[in-house]
């Protein structure tokens, strides 16, 4: 790569970042605020001010101020994080106002708190696009962990850290042979291959690892992974871009001759 095309890609991940990371401020830190001035205003409204009533949602707020400094690479967080402060933001401002004595506010407080947690997930999932969308190689060189969905393979996921990577299969319950049997992860300097190929869907792919359901055959993309004698054929899209960032963190792992 050219010296002027290197300046632009570094450049556009530099602007991808910024707006990651400003959607991630909104949900780790917006959110919790904007629940704490609402209760501010409405505990204003009684006589004497009911400060305990805000003591909840200041330690929201200085928890989002801790989980966003410890979550602000870890991709895969931000739509559970949003999902569960505006959720748990509108249930808490609709019974605390119950003291008003609104017949109809109770009914409508569930409802609503679902209609918020699924916009603090949107605005989660904003910022994973933000950062993903186009996942660029020299994202490989930052902080981020990228978590990856199987295509026709649910709740089991492509994990890419800093310094592994782990194919992961989620369960409501304890999965047959126990957690350690639902994943399985590699050193970085382990992964002897990464490249992408693509499935016709009548493939029968294999996954050494406990799965919640039946893998589904399905034709696009895919992701070959090999490490410790293993090959993984993952269906996953964009898996040329995939491979290229996963190939990126691969190299830098190697030692050097």
């Amino acid at each position: 790569m050219s010296s002027p095309e290197a300046a632009d890609a570094a450049h556009a991940v530099a602007r991808q970042h910024r707006r990651a990371q400003a959607l991630v401020s909104v949900v780790y830190l917006g959110l919790p605020l904007a629940f704490l001035v609402v209760t501010v205003v409405i505990a204003v409204t009684r006589s004497p001010f009911d400060w305990p009533a805000v003591v909840f949602p200041t330690l929201l707020l200085a928890l989002g101020w801790f989980l966003r400094r410890r979550q602000r690479y870890q991709v895969g967080r931000w739509t559970t994080v949003g999902a569960w402060f505006g959720g748990l933001a509108v249930l808490y401002v609709g019974f605390f106002s119950l003291v008003f004595d609104v017949r109809w506010l109770a009914a409508a407080i569930l409802p609503a708190a679902l209609v918020c947690a699924f916009l603090g997930a949107l605005l989660g999932r904003a910022g994973q696009r933000a950062l993903m969308v186009p996942l660029r190689p020299e994202l490989a060189g930052t902080q981020y962990e990228l978590v990856l969905p199987l295509r026709g393979v649910l709740l089991t996921t492509l994990e890419i850290g800093t310094s592994s990577v782990t194919v992961r299969a989620r369960f409501f319950g304890n999965p047959p042979g126990g957690r350690e049997a639902a994943r399985r992860t590699y050193e970085l300097s382990e992964v002897t291959g990464v490249f992408a190929a693509s499935l016709s869907g009548s493939e029968r792919l294999k996954f050494p690892i406990a799965l919640p359901v039946k893998v589904v055959g399905s034709a696009g993309p895919a992701l070959i992974l090999q490490a410790r004698g293993e090959d993984w054929v993952l269906p996953l899209g964009a898996a040329d871009a995939v491979a290229d960032f996963l190939n990126g963190r691969v190299s830098a792992a190697k030692p050097t001759p």
